[in-house]
């Protein structure tokens, strides 16, 4: 975090996404969900959207990458995989899959607020057919600081964070749930 507001000070810099941590409450509420191990197919950007939006972001101007020879759309899959694998519930060869298409990819950093929209479109496919869709958003808000050397690592964090929210709404979705459920119906 010090580095990084070290960063922030010296003008425009690159910043870059760190890799995703599992959190702890999420690889609780998964390996207690009862879903069963899922495969990870295609994430990519929702059609129609502005190529830019799944390859960087802005905050005061100092851009944000996703890590290196990734998109914000291959984060979050990543994301997801990490997830999985943290929690024993991926599986290559599983007849469920989860794929997704990144719908918003939003950060603005102002003078005295700071707002984000994340939002995917996701799918979890059985055996051919879809048994589960559903557009998830988070949103946030938060104070910003006048001083961009607070500002931006505080945007980057909750930027950061965001993806975490995101999967999380998605992991406690009861239709999600149930689409993914290792029990017999």
């Amino acid at each position: 975090m010090l580095a990084l507001a070290a960063v922030a000070l010296s003008g425009c810099a690159t910043l870059k996404l760190g890799d995703h941590q599992p959190a702890l409450d999420t690889l609780v509420a998964l390996r207690e969900s009862g879903i069963a191990a899922l495969s990870v197919g295609e994430f990519k950007l929702g059609s129609g959207l502005s190529p830019d939006l799944d390859k960087h972001q802005s905050s005061r101007g100092n851009p944000i990458y996703p890590p290196a020879g990734s998109t914000f759309s291959g984060y979050l899959r990543d994301s997801l995989i990490s997830d999985l694998k943290a929690a024993g519930k991926f599986d290559l060869a599983s007849p469920w899959s989860i794929q997704a298409q990144l719908t918003e990819n939003n950060l603005s950093t102002g003078m005295s607020s700071g707002e984000l929209a994340l939002g995917a479109n996701f799918q979890v496919i059985r055996s051919g057919s879809v048994v589960f869709e559903k557009h998830i958003l988070q949103s946030d808000s938060w104070d910003s600081s006048f001083v961009g050397a607070i500002a931006i690592p505080q945007a980057m964090n909750h930027y950061g964070q965001a993806y975490n929210s995101l999967l999380s709404k998605l992991y406690a979705d009861a239709d999600f749930r149930a689409a993914c459920s290792a029990k017999p119906k």
